[in-house]
């Protein structure tokens, strides 16, 4: 099994297979993404190449800058039908950005968090 399967497997399927590995407990209340995350450490696969939000946030506002041109070119070319696909798909890359964003402060601990460090006087 590679990551690009597991990756189209539904949530019901990912369960099942989750449930096959012992080391596993919460698998119910998991989401897809935690679910491929867990399965795939289990499995030992690397999520380096994930698909999404695999190439980091900087790739992805890259991406969308060189869609927005596009963008910008099918209004120009006065082109509804390629417009549409170009803004549906900068719609999605910037859900991917927010994903990414909400995915990283609870994954880095918080300053709060942190032990205080004296002043010195």
């Amino acid at each position: 099994m590679d990551l690009k399967t597991l990756e189209r497997m539904t949530v019901l399927k990912l369960r099942e297979e989750a449930l096959k590995i012992p080391d596993l407990s919460g698998v119910r209340g998991m989401s897809k993404d935690e679910l491929i995350r867990a399965i795939a450490g289990a499995l030992g696969i690397d999520l380096g190449e994930r698909r999404r939000g695999g190439g980091g946030k900087t790739a992805l506002k890259k991406l969308i800058r060189n869609l927005q041109a596009q963008v910008a070119e099918a209004i120009r070319g006065k082109d509804p039908a390629r417009l549409k696909t170009l803004r549906r798909q900068v719609k999605r890359l910037k859900a991917q950005t927010r994903r990414l964003a909400e995915e990283k402060p609870a994954s880095q601990p918080a300053a709060a968090d942190a032990p205080a460090v004296p002043a010195s006087a």
